[in-house]
This record gives structure tokens, C-alpha cells and sequence, in this order.
């Protein structure tokens, strides 16, 4: 624990001194999720046991979290007709707002849908992390008022002023919140993004790499209210939702960043103006050329994945490269996207939730020998069929939550209407899965995991980060008919974490689409900082490695949205370290980790 340099510029022998006892304090302790204080962790053995005896290695402890309700809930605003929008919203976001180093919450609020009742509608809501597990609601402080009915959220700095703003995808004219200091101005009008369509996703890219960021839409279908009911119960003769086969899609939208506040509709310029029923986006490198690709989870309808041409357009290559539809050549209702290298090959696979009666799908990325990229649907391989069939899936993210280096699987579901022959009529169960370290393949360890997880929910968006600063996972969950949730995360881990806040040059501060690559002891760890993901719902941007037992990432190389890359040697975990493109590090630039979880 004396290696003295990161990258060879600053030496912090003294300070990774300093944090030693704090890191081999945390990795043998864990709180008891019953509130009875620390004990030891399960799986560890003392000298002389059966495990060290016999060479076996020890038993993990189980992922555990604990529920805490959050200060809000989000309105369907039920119009008695069941129009299909009542079904779809409740993203949220974890991000800094107020720059104070605590990760805040936001969600998209709904509210009534029918006419004439637009004055009743709520805010969407903002809640500020106080720093013990109490969160504080500062939405009308921080200047959101009542707009259209709310579905997904996209959280970046889009202007470069160092705040987070915010993009609400709505059923209605959508919403730029920019963030001035801590207070928000809705400027999409002015900004040329307002788009009336009715969207769902959202992401933030810089797809022409010009270095300021712009912004992709996914829209959902067009439905005429008047028509509504578009189903009805056979027995009863009551509304239902109708499904969604029955409507027809409508285009997605590209806006290119004009670098001064406003923005240009690209889409038929850059070739992405096709209609799919869009739900779920991501923004990321697919093939690992240096330029930002679009994965678009279309329901109902073949995924569509525009690669990036370099030249400002894209091709869909969904087809060719195998993700469009799933290994048996079926048409998915594809809705949620996670991203991830789940077998440790350091190539990043794609996992899509799905409606009930399909199951949640994995597609693993592969390279042909010219090198280039194709997918593979590897669901059965990986685990994930069963559990997954009987549930409608939402909200999704891949996440290290004991840090061993491996990534996990969290995904919420619900059903959008009552079904007496499905297996769970509406509510579902929500599933944590653990990766089994053998060829990508997850453990469904739900049952152990706490009590949320045995309980039935209308789950929606899910977002994923530290939210307590202790260095692990959180989840952020919305429900339909029920408070939103925080899980935090209790797991007893020996392992040691490290979080990277990349910070871009000029206005591409927040560096969506940077690569890290980190050399820890044997192993490689390739993560990606992407553009949108999970269910219209935003993750915490800073990058999670998991280290295991390892006390120092050996190496690590970012190679950031403009091409160039860097690389620091011997970086000590136990903290966030944030990493500012093209400035040399220092000693300030490594936050260590809370010593002990918060206690809400």
C-alpha cells in the first residue's frame, strides 16, 4: 500500500497511507439490514477452517438491500378510458443538481390526462439528497412548474456551465430544463427541441464529435383519444389498455447541438427518420470505432441500431449485426436496455427486457476475424429465460453490487393490465440476478436479497449509482399505484470500489461515449460512459469498478468522445477520483468513500 504515483505526476504515498485501515475496515464489516450494527461478513472463515483446509474458496455473502420509500409517486392521472399512456411513464434520474458531491433524484411527474384538468397536473419532482438518507423536495424552489404529462427523463450538462440540465420526454411537448446555479428554466421551445410527438427515450450523445453534446429522441405511436377504449374486458365489458401491434409508430427525432443553445433537426439529413415504436435508447460505441452509435428498443417492432457513418448519418445494422430480433428470428416488445461486458471477454453485451410471455434477452457482442462486431442471442446460456417469461420488464441495469469485478443484474417489472392468465395477474416481482464468474452466466438470487424483492410491485424506471457515498450500488425504482423506493445496498463485500467522475474538455464535460479499460491484478475491466439506458431512466454517470481484493487499479486508460486517450498508473481505491481530460491529476481529486453506510 505504498505505490507513490498516479501516472507518475503526483505522489500520494502518505494519503493511500492514510486510507488503508478505512478500506480494510469496510471490507470486513457489514451492517446488519435489521439495524443491530456491524458483525462480521458472512463467508469469511477463520484460520484453520474447512474452506482454507480443503482449498475451496470461501462462500460469497448474498446481495442484500433494504426498501425506503421516497417522497414521491408518480400520477398515471387514469382517464377511465384507458388510454395507452396511462401505462408507460415513470422515469427517473440520479445526478448532482446543486454540484454539493451528493447524488440528488429526480422523476417525471404524470397527472391528469383528461381535458380541461391540465390545471391539476403536478410538477415533475425534484428531491435533494441531504446526506443521511433523508431527501428533501426543492421542486418549486428550484423553479419547475407543471408541464405535459411526463414519461422519461435524460440528465446531462447539454450547455457546457458546468450544472446538469435535464430532458423530460412527455406525452405532449417535451421539456429542457436548464439548470442555471441550481434553478431550472424550461427552454426547449427555444432550443428546437420541443418535440410534440409522444416520446419515451432520450439520450444525450456527441454523435459528429464536434464537442458539445446533442440529443436523440425515441418515440413511442400515435393514438387518437377519442377512440379510447381500444380494449375492453370480455367478461366485464370494462376499459383496458389496448396492445401495442394495434398502433402505428412514429419517427424518432435527432437533434444536432448548435454550440449556442439551440439546436437543429438532423433527422432525415443523418438517415435515422424511420418508425419503430420506440421505448428504450442507448447512445454508445457498438463496434468500438471511436464514434457514438444509436440502439433503439422498438416495441413490437425489430430493433433498429444506427452506426455512426463518421460523415453525420447512420445505417441501421440491427440486421446484420443480429440484435434486431432474438436467436429464434421473433419480433420482441423490446422496451429497456442494460450494457455491459457480462463474461469478462471485453466486449460489451446487450440485455433488453421484454413483455410477458418472451423473456428478458441477452445478446453477447463478438468479433469476426476482419474484426467486425456482431451479437449473439445467449439468453438460454446466460440464466435468464425462466424467471423472466411470466413477467413484463421495465426498468434494467447491469451493476457490480458486491464488487467483485463482475456485473450483476437488477430488473423491475408490472404488467399494463390485470390478466387472468398470467402468472402474476398485475404486479410482478422484481429480480436480482448475480454473476455466476462462469461464462457470463447469472444466479437468480432474488430470495435472499430482502423483502422488497419477495413482494409485488408496478415497477417502471429504475436507475442505478451510489447514492449513500459508500461505494456501492443503490437502486432508485418508480412504481405505479405506490410511493417510489431507494434499495439500498447492504451487501456484505470484501471487495474495494473505485468511482471515475470523467470530466470532458470545453462543453463536453460530461464525455458521453468515453471507454475506460482498467488493468486490476489478472483482469481487464472495460466500461463505457453511454447516453441514456435502463427504461426512459438515467444512471448515475460516474463509472462503478468493482475491484474485488484488490487495493489499487493498476492501470487505467480512458479514451475520451474526441479520440484521445490517457492513461494513470497505480490509482488507490476507496474513493472517487475525478478525472479531468487533459489536466494533470492531484491529491484533491480523490474523494474517499463515507466510512460507514448512511443509516436512513
Amino acid at each position: 500500500m505504498t505505490r507513490g504515483r498516479w501516472g507518475g505526476a503526483i505522489r500520494i504515498a502518505g494519503l493511500v497511507s492514510s486510507w488503508a485501515g478505512l478500506i480494510a475496515c469496510t471490507g470486513c464489516h457489514r451492517v446488519d439490514p435489521a439495524g443491530r450494527g456491524s458483525a462480521p461478513a458472512e463467508g469469511s472463515h477463520p484460520t484453520g477452517s474447512a474452506a482454507e483446509r480443503t482449498g475451496a474458496p470461501p462462500a460469497r455473502p448474498p446481495l442484500v438491500f433494504r426498501a425506503q420509500e421516497i417522497p414521491f409517486r408518480y400520477d398515471r392521472g387514469e382517464t377511465g378510458n384507458a388510454w395507452p399512456s396511462e401505462t408507460t411513464g415513470g422515469g427517473c434520474a440520479i445526478l448532482d443538481f446543486d454540484g454539493d458531491g451528493r447524488p440528488d433524484l429526480f422523476f417525471a411527474q404524470g397527472g391528469p390526462l383528461a381535458p380541461g384538468r391540465d390545471r391539476e397536473r403536478p410538477a415533475d419532482t425534484l428531491l435533494r439528497n441531504l446526506g443521511d438518507g433523508r431527501f428533501e423536495d426543492v421542486s418549486a424552489r428550484v423553479g419547475l412548474t407543471p408541464k405535459a404529462y411526463g414519461q422519461g427523463v435524460a440528465a446531462a450538462d447539454y450547455d457546457g456551465d458546468g450544472d446538469t440540465d435535464l430532458y423530460v420526454t412527455r406525452y405532449g411537448r417535451n421539456t429542457l430544463w436548464r439548470n442555471d446555479g441550481g434553478r431550472f428554466t424550461d427552454v426547449a421551445k427555444t432550443a428546437g427541441v420541443d418535440c410534440p410527438l409522444w416520446s419515451l427515450g432520450a439520450a444525450f450523445l456527441d454523435y459528429d464529435r464536434d464537442g458539445d453534446l446533442d440529443l436523440f429522441v425515441a418515440n413511442y405511436f400515435a393514438f387518437e383519444p377519442a377512440a379510447a377504449p381500444f380494449s375492453r374486458d370480455p367478461k366485464t365489458g370494462a376499459p383496458r389498455h389496448g396492445m401495442p401491434r394495434e398502433f402505428v409508430g412514429l419517427p424518432d427525432v435527432l437533434y444536432r447541438n448548435n454550440g449556442d443553445g439551440t439546436f437543429a433537426d438532423v433527422t432525415a439529413k443523418a438517415g435515422v427518420a424511420g418508425r419503430g415504436r420506440g421505448m428504450g435508447c442507448l447512445a454508445a460505441d457498438f463496434d468500438d470505432d471511436g464514434w457514438v452509435d444509436i440502439l433503439v428498443a422498438n416495441d413490437a417492432e425489430p430493433n433498429t441500431l444506427w452506426r455512426n457513418s463518421h460523415d453525420g448519418t447512420f445505417v441501421d445494422v440491427a440486421p446484420a449485426w443480429g440484435i434486431a430480433v432474438n436467436g429464434s428470428g421473433q419480433v420482441e416488445a423490446n422496451m429497456g436496455i442494460a450494457r455491459g461486458d457480462c463474461d469478462g471477454d471485453g466486449l460489451q453485451d446487450v440485455i433488453i427486457s421484454h413483455f410477458f410471455g418472451e423473456h428478458a434477452t441477452l445478446w453477447r457482442q463478438g468479433r469476426l476475424g476482419d474484426g467486425s462486431t456482431f451479437f449473439e442471442d445467449r439468453t438460454e446460456a446466460s440464466g435468464l429465460v425462466m424467471a423472466t417469461q411470466a413477467l413484463t420488464g421495465w426498468g434494467i441495469a447491469l451493476a457490480d453490487f458486491d464488487q467483485d469485478g463482475l456485473l450483476d443484474l437488477a430488473l423491475t417489472n408490472g404488467h399494463i393490465r390485470p390478466e387472468p392468465a398470467q402468472t402474476f395477474p398485475y404486479e410482478n416481482p422484481p429480480i436480482i440476478w448475480r454473476n455466476s464468474g462462469v461464462g457470463g452466466r447469472f444466479d437468480d438470487v432474488s430470495k435472499t436479497a430482502g423483502p422488497y424483492f419477495q413482494g409485488l410491485h408496478l415497477g417502471r424506471g429504475l436507475a442505478a449509482g451510489d447514492i449513500d457515498g459508500d461505494g456501492d450500488i443503490d437502486l432508485v425504482i418508480v412504481h405505479h399505484y405506490a410511493p417510489g423506493v431507494i434499495l439500498w445496498n447492504e451487501t456484505a463485500s470484501a471487495g474495494h470500489s473505485l468511482l471515475l467522475d470523467l470530466r470532458g474538455r470545453g462543453k463536453a464535460r460530461d464525455a458521453p461515449g468515453a471507454r475506460i479499460e482498467a488493468r486490476v491484478g489478472g483482469r481487464t475491466l472495460v466500461r463505457s460512459l453511454d447516453g441514456g439506458g435502463s427504461y426512459v431512466s438515467t444512471h448515475d454517470r460516474r463509472i462503478h469498478l468493482g475491484l474485488g481484493p484488490a487495493s489499487f487499479v493498476d492501470r487505467i486508460e480512458i479514451r475520451w468522445p474526441d479520440g484521445s486517450a490517457e492513461t494513470r498508473m497505480n490509482v488507490p481505491a476507496g474513493g472517487v477520483l475525478t478525472w479531468r481530460q487533459g489536466q494533470p491529476p492531484s491529491a484533491q481529486d480523490f474523494s474517499p468513500f463515507t466510512a460507514a453506510p448512511t443509516a436512513p
